[in-house]
C-alpha cells in the first residue's frame, strides 16, 4: 500500500464530505489528532477504525487501500 496515495485519498474523501478533522473524529469516535496522523501518513488506522471511517465517508474500504 502506498502511504502517500492512502493519505491523499483519506484527506480528499473527508474534504469532499465537508467534514473538518474534528467533525470526522467525533462522528467515528476518534480524536482529531488521530485523523490528522492518518492524513499525514504517520500511522495507518487499525482496520476497525478504517471500516468506521470508510462507512462515514461513503467509501468502500478498497478506495483507501488499493494502489
Amino acid at each position: 500500500m502506498n502511504v502517500e496515495l492512502f493519505s491523499k485519498r483519506f484527506k480528499q474523501a473527508r474534504i469532499d464530505k465537508g467534514y473538518s478533522q474534528k467533525q470526522l473524529g467525533m462522528r467515528v469516535g476518534l480524536s482529531d489528532k488521530s485523523i490528522s496522523m492518518y492524513e499525514k501518513g504517520t500511522v495507518y488506522p487499525p482496520i476497525s477504525n478504517l471500516l468506521k471511517i470508510a462507512k462515514e465517508l461513503d467509501k468502500d474500504i478498497s478506495f483507501f487501500l488499493s494502489d
